[in-house]
């Protein structure tokens, strides 16, 4: 009988690690794997959305994940997804491979929100199988370059509609004259994701995928993704837009000067994160407007405050104009320092202090009290870089929009806290 050896001693992890190594090369350690680290962050154009995406207004879509923007028509799906490429070529390097299977999208459209067209391949596409094979062949020819140690190009796909795409099986009945319901779609997207989503991640290719939805039978989910489970369990991120009125008398003016009779100046588009991996799922909203360019600071002004970053709508008041305040008025104002930009002695504007003045809030007030600034601005001033300066964005993400939007930390205790608070509220429901 063969005698058992004693064993002395457990093996480290990194004999496990050395031995997968020779088994299946392809996988490494966490901390060093591609797959497992975003690189970078994509601007939208929307430091809302921003936020929404990533936990933080100077974040954006991730590379190497997928992003499924789901509404019906007229929600800014395409809008969104083209902001995306333009920040993407223009801060980011990227082209652009814009697969489209509605036939919607023109030079002119796409040049007009500014996108950089040099750097845009628009490729039809009929079936989802067809949209596999040439995704398969652009992974399969970067995977080459990367093997003679070439760069290869750095891309965002782009396919706009999933759900307008139909299978091969649907379009031969369709030839056929045959109704029946094609029950391989589904396949075909889960055959999607499979192919190309986890090359796409190792490749660091960012995949924005538009799509529709469709009325469901539930109460609780009046609005169904198309595609099925097959987009629902593959995605990285999947938003939900809906859309209403956008409320803009400076855009109703516009259009009323060039003798337009305008039924919509725009819409509000209302952004509801239905699965999200980098973010907590906060509803958020954005404006497209149809007579100005977008502007990235809407759907910020609901996380401005004095306490946060010295921003107040309301008036400036002077030493003698407070002291005629009745005591409960007094009591709501906030002292700061003012100044004003003055010109010294070589010319040179430079900013001098000037008395102490008083921020008195009025929720109704046609002014904003500006403690950067020194004093007051109109209201009409709220969404530009005068009141939202780079600093200010600053203050404003490390003091509201990341504790609000990032993921809980579960080696911070607060945030421990916080979580068991909310999983404790959702067991008494």
């Amino acid at each position: 009988m063969a005698k058992t050896k004693k064993i002395t001693g457990q093996a480290s992890f990194s004999v496990l690690n050395d031995m997968l190594n020779k088994i299946a090369p392809d996988g490494e350690m966490i901390d060093i794997n591609p797959i497992a680290k975003i690189d970078e962050w994509i601007n939208t154009g929307s430091y809302i959305l921003n936020a929404c995406l990533s936990g933080s207004v100077f974040g954006g879509l991730p590379n190497r994940r997928s992003l499924v923007l789901a509404g019906e028509e007229g929600t800014g799906k395409t809008y969104i997804a083209l902001s995306i490429c333009r920040h993407g070529i223009k801060e980011n390097g990227y082209d652009i491979v814009y697969f489209d299977s509605e036939g919607s999208i023109d030079r002119d459209f796409v040049a007009r929100l500014g996108v950089d067209t040099s750097h845009l391949r628009l490729q039809p596409v009929n079936t989802i199988e067809e949209f596999n094979h040439i995704a398969a062949q652009i992974t399969t020819s970067f995977e080459a370059m990367l093997e003679k140690g070439e760069q290869p190009p750095k891309i965002i796909v782009v396919l706009d509609s999933l759900g307008n795409l139909s299978s091969e099986k649907e379009s031969e009945d369709s030839v056929k004259g045959d109704n029946k319901r094609d029950m391989t779609k589904q396949q075909a997207i889960r055959k999607m994701f499979r192919v190309n989503g986890l090359k796409f991640a190792k490749l660091g290719i960012p995949f924005i995928i538009n799509n529709h939805v469709y009325d469901a039978m539930s109460m609780f989910t009046p609005k169904e993704i198309s595609g099925g489970g097959g987009v629902k369990y593959n995605a990285s991120i999947i938003l939900v837009l809906g859309k209403g009125k956008l409320d803009d008398a400076e855009g109703e003016k516009k259009a009323q000067s060039q003798n337009v009779d305008a039924v919509r100046v725009g819409v509000t588009i209302y952004v509801t994160p239905v699965k999200q991996r980098f973010a907590r799922p906060i509803k958020v909203k954005l404006h497209i407007p149809f007579y100005k360019s977008p502007n990235p600071y809407v759907g910020l002004e609901p996380f401005v405050s004095w306490d946060v970053c010295g921003i107040m709508r309301g008036e400036m008041l002077t030493e003698k104009e407070y002291n005629k305040l009745d005591e409960k008025e007094k009591a709501i104002c906030v002292p700061f320092q003012g100044w004003e930009m003055v010109q010294n002695e070589l010319g040179v504007m430079e900013r001098k202090e000037t008395k102490q003045v008083w921020a008195h809030p009025k929720p109704s007030g046609k002014k904003l009290v500006c403690k950067h600034l020194g004093g007051e601005t109109p209201l009409i001033n709220l969404f530009t870089d005068k009141v939202f300066t780079p600093e200010v964005l600053m203050e404003l993400d490390e003091k509201v929009i990341k504790p609000t939007f990032q993921l809980p930390d579960m080696n911070s205790l607060e945030d421990l806290e916080e979580l068991s608070g909310v999983i404790d509220e959702e067991d008494e429901e």
